[in-house]
């Protein structure tokens, strides 16, 4: 399973309990919160709201749900991938809090405590391979659908697996190696944010199956109308 783009506390509850719903029955071997799972929006640069400004205590306390939420699937591998959203604590540290750089404690990993609940952690640039799959938050967002996927693709040089664009697309490519493919996962936050009127961006997960060989299948599920989602015959809805 594949998940990204929560930005919490900003996630849309609803469909998240959707989602662990689906989880739960699917039972898979594997889960990748695949970057920009919290917000960290009081450490962020950008102009927010000064009267909701959520505090960094309700982001850890959130995302500990959903890693314990996670933990209860039963899920054997959890990865943790980091995105620019969390990125904003090394930023900050670095530019506000330079003498705490380095002290272990307040690193992501164990500010947000991900081995309480069995994930691993990789910082924002590093990726995970499923086989031949490579998932990684990703760092490019053109305007079109398949299109960030596309320049992920240029990047990479292989078949890729991307959040970060809150948007559903599938971009192919043949060549002498053969065929590839470039994913944008969607989103699980809030489609109504108050810092960008309508956006174009779609709520959706992914399952990806990998053969022992390397080989992979990826499934978008879109979840439509923020209430329900289809897998083979099955519907799960809220």
């Amino acid at each position: 399973m594949i998940l990204n783009d929560l930005q919490i506390p900003y996630h849309d509850k609803p469909v998240v309990d959707l989602v662990l719903t689906f989880i739960k029955a699917l039972r898979p071997h594997g889960v990748v919160l695949n970057g920009d799972v919290v917000d960290c929006t009081g450490l962020s640069e950008f102009n927010k709201d000064p009267m909701d400004t959520p505090h960094l205590n309700q982001e850890i306390a959130d995302s500990a749900w959903l890693m314990a939420a996670l933990a209860d699937c039963k899920i054997t591998e959890r990865w943790w991938l980091g995105g620019n959203h969390e990125d904003r604590l090394r930023r900050y540290l670095w530019t506000h809090a330079e003498k705490f750089a380095g002290v272990q404690a307040v690193q992501f990993p164990q500010l947000f405590d991900l081995a309480r609940y069995g994930f691993k952690w990789k910082p924002y640039g590093e990726s995970v391979m499923l086989g031949k799959l490579m998932v990684t938050h990703g760092n490019q967002v053109l305007k079109h659908s398949g299109q960030s996927g596309k320049a992920h693709f240029d990047r990479y040089g292989t078949s890729v697996l991307i959040g970060h664009t809150h948007r559903l697309g599938i971009y192919y490519r043949r060549n002498v190696r053969g065929v590839h493919a470039a994913y944008e996962n969607g989103c699980l936050c809030r489609l109504d944010p108050d810092w960008v009127q309508h956006p174009d961006w779609q709520q959706g997960i992914s399952v990806v199956h990998v053969e022992d060989n390397g080989l992979f299948n990826v499934q978008q599920i879109p979840v439509l109308g923020r209430k329900v989602l289809f897998y083979g015959d099955t519907v799960y809805e809220r």
